[in-house]
């Protein structure tokens, strides 16, 4: 599902979304880097607002930024940038195609994991909250 700006005004499958992760205990936003349309800040901004307007302590909840597809982008600059606008979040700059910098987000996630998953997804059993 995907949040947008009319997602907080009932519409669409984005406020089903949101009052899904209602119940999560932490939450991390996942960014497309090598997007034209939207830059990086640009769209986790947007998201951060739409978070705050439907359930202000869901922002509090926000533990860090995947950033994905670095693979795509000419040099480090943008990932940068997003760490100055977003100081208080850990980034994990990954990309997701090449399996690279994949144990930053394990890293990331590590601490705020609330089941016993398993390294290898494969089992089918992987789950989490």
């Amino acid at each position: 599902a995907v949040v947008s700006t009319q997602s907080t005004g009932g519409r669409g499958l984005g406020h089903s979304f949101l009052k899904h992760i209602e119940r999560c205990q932490s939450l991390l936003y996942v960014v497309d880097m090598a997007c034209e349309d939207h830059p990086a800040v640009e769209t986790i901004s947007i998201l951060h607002k739409e978070l705050e307007a439907f359930n202000p302590d869901l922002v509090d909840r926000i533990v860090g930024i995947i950033a994905n597809k670095i693979d795509l982008l000419p040099g480090p600059e943008a990932v940068i940038d997003l760490a100055r606008a977003f100081p208080k979040l850990s980034i994990a700059p990954v990309s997701a195609m090449h399996s690279r910098n994949i144990s930053a987000v394990r890293t990331l996630v590590e601490p705020y994991k609330t089941l016993n998953v398993p390294d290898d997804a494969a089992s089918g059993n992987s789950f989490v909250s």
